[in-house]
This record gives structure tokens, C-alpha cells and sequence, in this order.
């Protein structure tokens, strides 16, 4: 699972650096916001993957306190980023972008006092003494409902936004908006894992699904974000052939 981690790590920064090229040279407020998003994530999948790579929580070993923090960070500004890009193609009202802030600047707030009081060793969910300004499972369930909210919103407008459109421009919608919604289903599995008492065969069969469902988002976001250019000239050919038999 450690290569998943690292492979996913590999294609959101491998987008992040296409989407930068491509502002280098348009210089487009859309492209920042893509570029931003897409490199805060893939860091932040990055920092994961590092995290398990040093510290193998299995056998109990914990990441220093600073690890989480950063990470939680990220992914929270990852998110907020990804929100500004969606505004480029469907504008927020001005309260939206504001409650967008203010929830992210919270997030980030919890994620710096609330410490992880459980642990997957041995295959098994394992209690941590840990005191917290509030119970760590209601922060859990609290950040999932979150993602849950973010990807889904982004999947859906991304989907619906793509169907007006045609060639080139659906196909890249479409896939950004089915890019989203695997990593909607990959968190909406991780509460199969934090709440009753599942198997040890269960929690890593799930682990599993939820990164393999995020790599497997992967290309579809590289390919809706950043199409390679003999896709492009295909559907402009395909396109212009329709025109010129109509």
C-alpha cells in the first residue's frame, strides 16, 4: 500500500507541475487556482507517503505531532484551493467564498490542537490515551462529513457543468467530475473502518479500496486538468469534420 501512497503522491504533483507550466505561459487566474490545488494535494499525499515510510504505524511507531499538523494543513488548504477553481467556472456568492474561508481557517485551527487517539497495529483499531478539547471521533466524523461535502460538490458541479458542453470540453469536465467522485467514494469507505468493530481482514481490505479508488482518480483529474495536446487536436479534427458536413 506504500507504492499506492507514493504513486498518488507521483501523479498530483506531476499535475500540480503541468498546471504551473501552463500558467507560466497563459498566465489565467483558472490555471493558479488548478496549479495551487493540485500541488498543495500532491504534497499533502506526499507527506503521508513519507510518513509511512519512516514510521510504521503496524507496529505502534507514531509521526512526530508536526507531521500531522502539516499535513492536515495542506490537505484543509488543498481543499479551499480546489473550491477557488470551481469558482472560475461557476462564481460563488460573496457569503459562499467568505464561509469558504472561515471554515477552512477553523479546520486548520483543530487540526493544530486535536491528536489522533486511535491506531491501526496489527491489523486491529487500537484506543490511544490521548486527552482532546473534544473527542476525537466527533473531529473525525466532522472532517469526512467535510471531504464528503467538498468532493461531492465538486464532482456533481463538474459533472453537470460538463453536460452542457461539447467535445473536448465534456470529455475533460466529465473526467475531472468522475476524478472527484472516486475520492468521494474512497471517504465515504473510511467510516467502515473508525466505527464498530470491524476485522482486522475488513480494515485492510478497505484501506485498500480507499487508496487504490484515489490513485484510480488520479488520471481521470490529469486527464480532464491537463489533456495530452494529441487528444485535443483529435476532438478539434472530429469537431470541425461535424461542421464542415453540416
Amino acid at each position: 500500500m506504500k507504492a499506492v501512497q507514493w504513486a498518488q503522491a507521483a501523479i498530483f504533483l506531476s499535475l500540480g507541475l503541468a498546471a504551473l507550466l501552463k500558467w507560466a505561459r497563459l498566465r489565467e487566474r483558472r490555471q493558479a487556482h488548478l496549479a495551487l490545488a493540485t500541488g498543495l494535494f500532491g504534497v499533502g499525499q506526499l507527506v503521508s507517503a513519507v510518513s509511512q515510510t519512516l514510521w510504521d504505524t503496524s507496529k505502534g511507531e507514531m509521526a512526530p505531532r508536526a507531521v500531522s499538523i502539516t499535513s492536515g494543513t495542506i490537505t484543509f488548504l488543498a481543499m479551499y484551493a480546489f473550491l477557488l477553481f470551481l469558482g472560475d467556472f461557476l462564481p460563488f456568492p460573496g457569503w459562499a467564498r467568505g464561509l469558504a474561508i472561515v471554515v477552512t481557517v477553523v479546520n486548520i485551527v483543530l487540526a493544530a490542537i486535536e491528536r489522533a487517539d486511535i491506531a491501526i497495529v496489527g491489523g486491529k483499531l487500537v484506543k490511544l490515551v490521548v486527552h482532546n478539547p473534544i473527542p476525537y471521533m466527533w473531529y473525525l466524523q466532522y472532517v469526512i462529513v467535510y471531504l464528503l461535502a467538498v468532493f461531492g460538490l465538486l464532482s456533481g458541479a463538474f459533472v453537470i457543468y460538463g453536460a452542457r458542453l461539447r467535445g473536448i470540453a465534456r470529455v475533460r469536465m466529465l473526467s475531472i467530475g468522475s476524478g472527484f467522485f472516486l475520492l468521494f467514494v474512497a471517504i465515504g469507505l473510511i467510516p467502515r473502518v473508525l466505527f464498530g468493530k470491524p476485522s482486522s481482514e475488513t480494515i485492510e481490505d478497505v484501506v485498500l479500496a480507499v487508496r487504490i479508488l484515489a490513485l484510480a482518480s488520479g488520471p481521470l483529474l490529469f486527464l480532464g486538468f491537463a489533456p495530452p495536446s494529441a487528444l485535443v487536436r483529435r476532438f478539434a479534427q472530429a469537431v470541425a469534420s461535424g461542421d464542415n458536413e453540416r
